[in-house]
């Protein structure tokens, strides 16, 4: 075997070695990870958090996340067929666009305090 062929064999092996080893620290990640997740699930459990106390935002985390300086404003239109509402900022919801091409006002739909 030459001097170039044992060169070669040798960087095989030692890649061979690195992806084994590569594999045992991301299988080690994984199970951190995990270890990780359920400790934080426990924590959240024992002392009765929330999504919106711990900062996270969507479905069930509260109406506004602590740094969110938007304003909430009251619906001022609302469809009498659905109950949907829009506050009048932004684009017309679909179902006030339709009923204003069939001929109807836009005034007709605010909502009377």
């Amino acid at each position: 075997m030459s001097k170039s062929n044992e060169l070669q064999q040798q960087i095989n092996d030692y890649e061979a070695k690195l992806n084994a080893l590569r594999k045992e620290q991301e299988a080690e990640r994984k199970g951190e990870r995990t270890q990780a997740i359920a400790a934080v699930k426990e924590l959240i459990k024992n002392h009765g958090l929330t999504g919106a106390e711990l900062g996270f935002s969507g479905k069930g985390a509260g109406k506004q996340v602590s740094g969110d300086k938007r304003n909430v404003v009251a619906p001022k239109y609302q469809d009498p067929s659905s109950g949907k509402t829009w506050t009048g900022r932004g684009k017309s919801p679909a179902w006030l666009s339709a009923q204003i091409a069939s001929g109807r006002e836009k005034q007709e739909f605010l909502i009377k305090s």
